[in-house]
């Protein structure tokens, strides 16, 4: 064997681990992709949670929700700051979404609170009220989301099934 030839296969060694090591760096890309993902949706999780766990303590929120009479000062301002959470929480799903980060059916499974969350005419006098808090693309999408759809019967049938 020549120098050459020698040259000839240190370079196809080169060029070879060169592809190895791109090829471990791109499942490491990927795994790293997956993971964070599964982290994001996990935090998602746990905020929908805290926020189902702010009914049980709370129960006031669900009756405010439910009554279309008058309701206290406290209980008025807990109900609208639980909105203003529960669509945060909805913004940053859109977020994720519209960044790619979130595909398009787990968006969906998400989105499907916006219109029970202000499924009550006090909660969408409330979202009214607070909607300059949100992103404006964002509010376009709940605002179509809303538009001339009937109210949740949600809090009726509750009622109704004891």
């Amino acid at each position: 064997m020549n120098m050459q030839d020698l040259v000839t296969w240190i370079g196809a060694a080169s060029g070879s681990a060169s592809l190895v090591t791109l090829v471990y760096l791109s499942i490491q890309v990927r795994q790293n992709n997956l993971l964070m993902r599964a982290g994001a949706r996990q935090a998602q999780v746990e905020t929908d949670q805290d926020h189902i766990r702010k009914f049980i303590e709370y129960p006031d929120i669900a009756a405010s929700f439910a009554s279309a009479g008058p309701i206290t000062e406290e209980a008025r301002i807990r109900l609208n700051f639980w909105i203003v959470a529960s669509l945060r929480a909805r913004e940053y799903e859109w977020l994720q979404y519209t960044s790619g980060a979130l595909d398009e059916a787990t968006w969906a499974s998400y989105r499907q609170l916006i219109p029970f969350v202000l499924g009550t005419p006090r909660a969408r006098r409330y979202w009214a009220l607070c909607a300059g808090f949100f992103n404006p693309a964002f509010v376009r999408v709940v605002e179509a989301m809303i538009d001339g759809q009937p109210l949740t019967g949600y809090w009726t049938a509750l009622a109704a099934a004891d």
